[in-house]
């Protein structure tokens, strides 16, 4: 039997009232109708067609469009449309100019090449190479309330007031958390330059024939801005009809009872559930509290006194796990356990303590033997050759300190206040372990001049060893044991095979921190006391590196890893106006550098794991 559907569309008289109409007529073998197959299917005004959108539709709700003009009629259609309203929450400088330069970019060829895990809807792979000038996120008018916070803030401020009043009702906000967005991004996309075989040499060629016809202008690209449209279906928590009444939450009673603490170790807290909340696995916790009853047993021992009952430590480890682990407060933290807060934060200092007190054991920089076999392991990795360690700075912040400390520990001052940091600067392995850190205050300047007062710059110019060294950013000054990569503005097939690798190597640096500021939540913002700020990042470190020495590698598949450290502009050491590329380097560290821009492939060669240095170079 063969079905065939007539639709008849009719005019609705207002958008609300949008119906289809349809006759659903069922033709069998004696062709007879159905009668009475009639239903009325209700719709809103997206029913349209979605190539009134695009000028190129790809998907259902993806495509393209050539005009940055064409983009904001598509953006204001799709809202009459839909009846719905998107606000802009994040757009860069760049989107949508016309006077790009193709030097501040890179050339891409599909999305997996930006490394970023959301809002990642640029062009399918299709052998065309690109440039991204800029994206631009437009979220529904009922999405994230991204002012809590602040919000809660003042309204703790009013308390007093607001005490003295029988019933006020506090104002409620619109935000309901809905994910519903619109993403674009500007492309210009270069199509005679496009690959015939998806391989990774055929690209290179491509990219650097694109990149010299750009710097003497013998080409000109395609410009696309690439928009992704949400569904109705994105739509949640609110009605779809902006004329509707306001969504309010309902207000919650306020629980005066005392906070409970969270669930301890024992049957209840499955694995899983105790790694979420203490960001560290039973074992491992374990673990730590055995190795700090041990060490109070000895001294107990060496000073001749009894043994007594060590059952505490189990909650003094348990208590501030958590604190590292979460961004609570103070008082909210040190009530889940049932302590005052002066007996929480003396708890933390005491486990920070333990904890440097093992650094010699499990923070220290690597042996010779120890370097090249890491140099090995970065080598098969990354193409670089002899790296045992890449090295940054990055920016642990923390509320504004006492006004003694405050201009020391400011990094930037804005229209709400001063904005606070320490600055860590770390070389990181390839297990991702911190093998040598130093704090610094952002008044002792740029990155370079934080290195010149750390351990790290006298360690790394007396090795004896001229066949390893560390990689690092521009911004360091070029020596035997510290690489750098060549920031002339003309570069040479060798010098970019040179880069690329030195930039799969300083990846590290980046992985280290997402891991490290997404274990260890504190670590994003720390509280107002500048003593023991530096101690707990120091215990942390250290925690990190038990961590990944103790855990399975599937552990941090469990953990949340929501801090980007490529995405956060704050993260970074380099906020600073006076930071500039090195202008000075130490003797041999060009010759070397040469020589090993000279040796690099584009393959992974096992014999370059270390380098062999001629004996003249470096001399």
């Amino acid at each position: 039997m063969e079905e065939s559907i007539t639709i008849k569309v009719e005019d609705p008289h207002t958008p609300e009232e949008a119906v289809i109409n349809a006759e659903i007529t069922v033709n069998n073998d004696l062709e007879m109708t159905a009668p009475g197959n009639v239903c009325d299917i209700e719709c809103s005004a997206s029913t349209h067609s979605y190539n009134d959108y695009f000028d190129t539709m790809l998907k259902p709700t993806f495509g393209y469009v050539n005009s940055v003009e064409k983009a904001n009629e598509t953006l204001t259609l799709f809202q009459e449309r839909t009846m719905s309203r998107f606000v802009c929450y994040k757009v860069q400088r760049s989107f949508g100019r016309n006077d790009w330069c193709a030097d501040n970019h890179k050339i891409l060829w599909h999305q997996d090449e930006q490394k970023i895990k959301t809002e990642n809807y640029t062009p399918m792979y299709d052998g065309i190479p690109y440039i991204l000038l800029g994206s631009k996120l437009l979220e529904c008018q009922y999405g994230i309330d991204r002012n809590v916070y602040q919000k809660q803030k003042h309204y703790a401020k009013r308390n007093v007031e607001l005490l003295k009043i029988k019933y006020r009702r506090l104002p409620v906000s619109k935000k309901v958390n809905c994910p519903a967005k619109i993403v674009m991004k500007d492309v210009v996309k270069f199509p005679m330059f496009k690959v015939d075989k998806h391989t990774v040499n055929a690209r290179r060629i491509k990219s650097l024939l694109l990149r010299l016809a750009l710097k003497e202008n013998r080409t000109e690209g395609e410009r696309r801005i690439y928009i992704q449209l949400p569904e109705d279906s994105d739509h949640c928590n609110h009605h779809k009809n902006p004329n509707s009444k306001r969504p309010r939450r309902l207000r919650k009673l306020k629980d005066n009872s005392k906070t409970e603490p969270p669930l301890e170790l024992n049957t209840e807290l499955s694995d899983s559930q105790f790694t979420q909340t203490f960001r560290v696995t039973k074992s491992l916790y374990q673990f730590l509290v055995g190795e700090w009853q041990k060490e109070v047993v000895e001294k107990m021992v060496e000073a001749g006194l009894p043994v007594a009952e060590l059952k505490q430590y189990e909650q003094y480890v348990l208590a501030s796990l958590y604190y590292f682990g979460s961004s609570e407060n103070l008082a909210t933290s040190s009530s889940r356990f049932k302590m005052k807060t002066i007996d929480f934060l003396d708890t933390v200092l005491k486990f920070s303590d333990f904890l440097i007190r093992q650094q010699e054991k499990y923070l220290s920089l690597p042996t010779l033997e120890e370097r090249i076999t890491i140099a090995e392991v970065i080598k098969h990795d990354s193409g670089f050759p002899g790296v045992f360690g890449a090295m940054d700075a990055a920016l642990i912040h923390m509320r504004t300190p006492l006004s003694q400390e405050e201009q020391q520990y400011c990094y930037t001052k804005t229209a709400s206040g001063s904005k606070c940091a320490f600055v860590m600067q770390f070389i990181v392995d390839h297990r991702l372990h911190f093998r040598d850190i130093h704090l610094d205050a952002p008044s002792t300047g740029t990155r370079s001049q934080v290195f010149q007062e750390s351990g790290a710059w006298f360690h790394l110019q007396s090795l004896t060893s001229s066949e390893t060294h560390i990689v690092a950013p521009g911004v360091y000054p070029l020596a035997p044991a510290i690489m750098t990569p060549h920031m002339l503005e003309e570069l040479s097939y060798q010098e970019i095979l040179y880069n690329d690798n030195h930039r799969e190597a300083l990846k590290l640096a980046a992985n280290v921190m997402t891991i490290f500021k997404s274990r260890f939540k504190r670590m994003q913002r720390l509280d107002r006391h500048v003593e023991s700020n530096r101690k707990y990042i120091r215990a942390a470190c250290i925690l990190h590196n038990i961590a990944l020495m103790h855990e399975d590698e599937t552990v941090l598949e469990e953990l949340s890893l929501d801090y980007n450290s490529e995405v956060d502009d704050e993260g970074w050491h380099n906020v600073s106006v006076d930071e500039v590329l090195a202008e000075f380097g130490i003797l041999g560290g060009e010759e070397k550098r040469h020589y090993l821009t000279t040796v690099m492939t584009a393959h992974r060669d096992p014999t370059l794991s270390y380098v062999q240095i001629p004996p003249h170079v470096g001399t």
